[in-house]
C-alpha cells in the first residue's frame, strides 16, 4: 500500500512532474529558477532548495551520495525506494498555493501594469520565505523538546526566527493590501 507523503509544491514539481533524479543542488536550483520567476535571487533559491532537500533526506525520500572526491566536492541526490513507493502530494501553504498551482496566462500578465507583476513576484517570494521560517520555528520547538540541554541556544534561534517572521508578515500584508488581495490568515510564530 502506498503511503501518503506531503512535499513542498516546488520540489514536487521538480521531482514528481519533471521526474528529476540523480541531481546536484545546483542543477535543481537552476531548474527551479527557470520555472518560477519568484526565485530571482540565486543565493536565496539555493538556500530554499537546500532546506527542502535536507528535509526530504531526513524523511527518507532522497539519499545523498558524495561524488568521487578527486573530481571535487559534489553531492548527488537520488530518489529512494520509499520515494517510489509513496503517494506524494504537493503542499503549498497560504496564498502561495494560489500563485504557484495556478498558472497565470501570458495575456493577463501583459494587461497588468508592470509594477503589479513585480509586486506579485515579491509577494510570492515573501510567502515562501515566511513558510520556510515557520517550519524552522517548528523544528526549533521540536529539537528543544528532544534535547533539553540545548534549550537556551535553541530559544535564541527561535527568537531570531520569530523576529524575521514578524517582519515578513508585515511585508506580506503590505503587498496584499497594495495589490487589493484579502489579507491572508497567516499568523506570526
Amino acid at each position: 500500500m502506498n503511503k501518503k507523503v506531503d512535499m513542498n509544491v516546488f520540489l514536487h514539481f521538480l521531482l514528481v512532474i519533471k521526474e528529476m533524479n540523480d541531481f546536484t543542488v545546483t542543477e535543481i536550483k537552476d531548474a527551479l529558477m527557470n520555472k518560477y520567476s519568484a526565485f530571482s535571487d540565486p543565493v536565496e533559491a539555493r538556500k530554499f532548495i537546500y532546506r527542502q532537500l535536507t528535509r526530504s533526506v531526513e524523511r527518507g525520500l532522497l539519499k545523498r551520495t558524495n561524488k568521487d572526491a578527486r573530481s571535487g566536492k559534489s553531492v548527488i541526490y537520488s530518489k529512494t525506494k520509499y520515494f517510489f513507493s509513496s503517494s506524494i502530494t504537493p503542499v503549498a501553504r497560504g496564498n502561495k498555493a494560489k500563485l504557484v498551482l495556478t498558472q497565470i496566462e501570458p495575456s493577463k500578465v501583459q494587461s497588468q501594469p508592470s509594477y503589479k507583476v513585480e509586486l506579485q513576484k515579491e509577494l510570492s517570494a515573501y510567502e515562501i520565505d515566511f513558510n520556510t521560517i515557520l517550519e524552522e520555528v517548528n523544528e526549533y520547538k521540536r529539537l528543544s523538546d528532544r534535547f533539553p540541554i540545548l534549550k537556551e541556544e535553541l530559544q535564541r534561534h527561535h527568537s531570531i526566527a520569530k523576529s524575521k517572521s514578524i517582519k515578513l508578515l508585515g511585508k506580506i500584508n503590505a503587498l496584499q493590501n497594495l495589490l487589493g488581495c484579502t489579507v491572508s490568515d497567516q499568523q506570526e510564530c
